[in-house]
């Protein structure tokens, strides 16, 4: 029998890969130019919110077993998510191993899209783990959100599907 631990867990993020980036434009227009140039489909989601203020979230995933994608908005109004040294305006993660090739190739993309001042990736230390847990903390409950959305969207179709079809058997009588 096995026993439980009362370790907490922390999640490592070891195979996630965070690009700060420094950009004045807009979080829907910066997640639209990596959109077009990476060829991703980032949508907003619920707000990130921290000590009370919402920083924008958005989320794609590629499919299971592939990578998942977030861009964090780090600045809302006055008020910074996280300051970095040099200031960045966004967070963009990368979920999931990305080939040393991959890699290079989304930074030079990342860095040529107009209205970026600066892209690079960061190390990461006790700090932006914090951050990074945050993050993942909204993910999961945008996801647990999701589903339980498509549930009840389920439930609601077979509900239609079953009024359908009672409606055709009485007419049908």
């Amino acid at each position: 029998m096995k026993h439980k631990s009362n370790k907490i867990q922390i999640a490592s993020f070891d195979d996630t890969t965070v690009v700060g980036i420094n950009s004045a434009m807009v979080d829907y227009k910066l997640a639209w130019s990596i959109n077009k140039t990476l060829s991703l489909d980032l949508v907003r989601y619920d707000d990130l919110i921290f000590e009370g203020m919402p920083f924008s979230f958005f989320y794609y995933s590629a499919g299971e077993n592939y990578n998942v994608y977030n861009l964090v908005s780090l600045v809302c109004k006055d008020k910074v998510l996280y300051p970095f040294n040099p200031r960045l305006d966004y967070l963009f993660l990368i979920q999931n191993t990305l080939s040393a090739e991959r890699k290079i190739n989304i930074m030079h993309n990342l860095r040529e899209i107009d209205g970026i001042g600066h892209a690079f990736v960061l190390e990461k230390d006790k700090v932006l783990r914090q951050v990074l847990e945050t993050i993942a903390d909204c993910e999961q409950q945008m996801i647990n959100k999701k589903k339980k959305q498509n549930d009840i969207n389920s439930v609601r179709k077979l509900l239609r599907n079953q009024e359908t079809q009672t409606e055709v058997f009485r007419v049908q009588s």
